[in-house]
């Protein structure tokens, strides 16, 4: 990225992922689905008696926090958890405090059959019609250069499979962002695209390349902002298929409606339809690009300015809050800001958790690991069972 957007970037969900599966985790057993294991017919394990140990409430789950191959991702009010080191993917719908573990059915004529030792991840993509998950599923492997084909397929959060597609086994799904998803390749190859980009709901390619930089057209997306819409490493907005620039910047992800773009010049909020600048900041910039930093319940804006973690007024641009936190003390590649907290990584330990008030700024005291997205927030306790709990309880 040119130095004027000279902002950390987010490790990115699919290459952090696939690096760890590199490792001989890749030969434990695994829990996916078959045609043969099926309790309900909807695509739908309940854990009606079929499987053991297959969760059907919140009050049935354990997560292993500690797990550095596990990921949460929030939609709504509905959490996807996914690690191919201990746990089955499944939906918690925090509302109804309800899981589901969706199946995946391959398309007529594949050749693929999945089954339950089969490795499975995925994510949550937000779209206009309401979140879709996506499931990867795949046989297990030594040799990321040799992966078996997978299947990658997409649900509603109550578990009606919407689509399904064959994916080359090398590629692994980014899911942040609104609309689309990005399928990624870990290894190179003229064979093999170095991504695409598919739309959540259809399961259709928008657009793919080969990310050769030399190519204009082929640039590498880095953050997916809308269904067609994503912006590159190189500090640009491209409409895609046709890779037409839309806009200049860094991305801060705030809405459907709504990014945060470092410019050269200063840090200004932008509506995604026309391009308006709605307002801007010389002074401060993201604190991280290509992830969630707007608080939507409170309003606030997560940004860094004057050397220290500032609130921004997500309406107006103007500081509410400095953090007394010291940037040096955290890790904040990936921030989770939502729910009205933000919740921060010390670098020595990443699993402990620094939580900020997204009202205040101030330090919030708690012993649990906490889960937030928009519109939910998890803690969860020492034995791993994640609960529903509101920012002002950690007050």
């Amino acid at each position: 990225m040119p130095a004027p957007y000279d902002v950390p970037c987010r490790s990115t969900r699919s290459r952090r992922r696939a690096a760890l599966l590199a490792a001989p985790l890749l030969l434990l057993p695994m829990v996916a689905c078959s045609d043969n294991d099926r309790d309900d017919p909807d695509g739908i394990d309940t854990g009606g008696g079929g499987r053991e140990g297959v969760p059907t409430s919140m009050a049935d789950l354990r997560w292993n926090v500690d797990d550095s191959l596990a990921d949460t991702d929030v939609c709504g009010t509905w959490v996807v958890r996914s690690s191919v080191g201990e746990e089955p993917l499944h939906v918690l719908d925090v509302a109804t405090e309800r899981v589901l573990v969706p199946q995946v059915t391959a398309p007529p004529g594949s050749e693929l059959a999945p089954a339950q030792d089969w490795l499975t991840s995925g994510g949550c993509v937000p779209t206009e019609d309401g979140p879709v998950v996506v499931v990867e599923t795949q046989e297990r492997y030594a040799d990321l250069d040799a992966a078996p084909p997978k299947l990658v397929a997409g649900f509603t959060p109550t578990g009606e499979q919407l689509w399904v597609r064959e994916a080359d086994g090398r590629v692994f799904g980014d899911y942040t962002g609104q609309g689309a998803f990005l399928l990624e390749a870990l290894t190179k190859g003229e064979d093999l695209d170095a991504w695409t980009l598919v739309d959540a709901r259809s399961g259709e390619t928008v657009a793919e390349g080969a990310d050769r930089p030399a190519d204009v057209e082929a640039q590498q997306p880095m953050t997916v902002l809308g269904r067609d819409l994503v912006s590159t490493i190189e500090g640009e907005v491209l409409r895609l298929p046709g890779h037409r620039v839309e806009l200049t910047g860094a991305p801060g992800l705030v809405d459907a409606e709504r990014v945060l773009l470092r410019t050269v010049e200063a840090m200004e909020l932008v509506r995604l339809r026309d391009g308006e600048v709605l307002w801007r900041r010389p002074d401060a910039q993201p604190v991280v690009v290509g992830v969630q930093v707007a608080d939507l319940s409170t309003g606030i804006v997560l940004a860094s300015a004057g050397g220290s973690f500032v609130g921004l007024d997500l309406a107006t641009g103007e500081t509410r809050w400095t953090s007394p936190v010291a940037p040096e003390e955290v890790n904040d590649v990936q921030p989770q800001v939502g729910a009205g907290v933000v919740v921060l990584q010390r670098p020595d330990d990443l699993d402990e958790q620094v939580v900020l008030s997204a009202r205040t700024g101030e330090v919030l005291d708690t012993d649990e690991h906490l889960v937030a997205g928009a519109d939910v927030l998890l803690a969860v306790d020492e034995d791993g069972r994640p609960r529903s709990i509101a920012a002002d309880d950690l007050d």
